[in-house]
């Protein structure tokens, strides 16, 4: 980030930690504009994941995002974002920012304050989840999935450190690496592994 883009995200930072929305919306809006003014491209996306986590609904957020140039948004699930929201108009807004995972005896779900469980998790692996929305959530973006998933993992993210990650499985279909940062990227299949002897 640059100077005047990292002055106004920690504004939205602060701003969020106080209960203030609209501030901290505003905050990041501008620290996005700020760093798309200068082409830090991945600054201005990371800016509108924290507005999006005040209200992941936000369908002024995700346009913006939208207008991002495709190679920053390509293979992380930014594409299905808007048309799932026009097709949900029955979802209630939420944010995640005080996403918690809660485990029972039937798994693990991350929960979100005012709508309750919105992802069922299972950690099949040291490194990888897998993970789908609740019931009420069905046709949840990939992207959408990634921003509750990183808030719900890392709380409290390392500044200066090189991110932690994890492979997510995403409703049996997509699957990505998950950053400490909230950055993400679509896993390819890997190529099989030779079986036998050659001859």
């Amino acid at each position: 980030m640059n100077v005047d883009t990292r002055i106004l995200f920690l504004d939205g930072e602060r701003a969020a930690r106080r209960g203030e929305r609209a501030a901290a919306r505003g905050a990041f809006l501008e620290a996005a504009q700020a760093a798309a003014d200068v082409q830090l491209w991945r600054s201005a996306l990371r800016c509108y994941r924290h507005a999006l986590e005040l209200d992941l609904l936000d369908r002024g957020v995700v346009d913006r995002a939208l207008q991002l140039p495709p190679r920053v948004l390509a293979g992380r699930g930014w594409d299905r974002y808007r048309a799932a929201l026009d097709a949900h108009a029955g979802w209630r807004p939420f944010g995640c920012r005080a996403a918690q995972i809660v485990s029972g005896d039937l798994g693990a779900v991350i929960e979100c304050p005012g709508v309750g469980p919105v992802l069922e998790l299972i950690m099949s692996a040291h490194d990888l989840i897998d993970t789908r929305p609740d019931a009420r959530f069905a046709g949840m973006p990939a992207a959408m999935a990634m921003i509750i998933l990183r808030r719900a993992l890392w709380p409290a993210p390392r500044e200066h450190a090189e991110p932690m990650s994890v492979r997510v499985t995403f409703d049996s279909r997509d699957r990505f690496r998950l950053d400490e940062a909230g950055d993400w990227e679509i896993i390819m299949d890997e190529p099989p592994k030779a079986r036998g002897h050659t001859r």
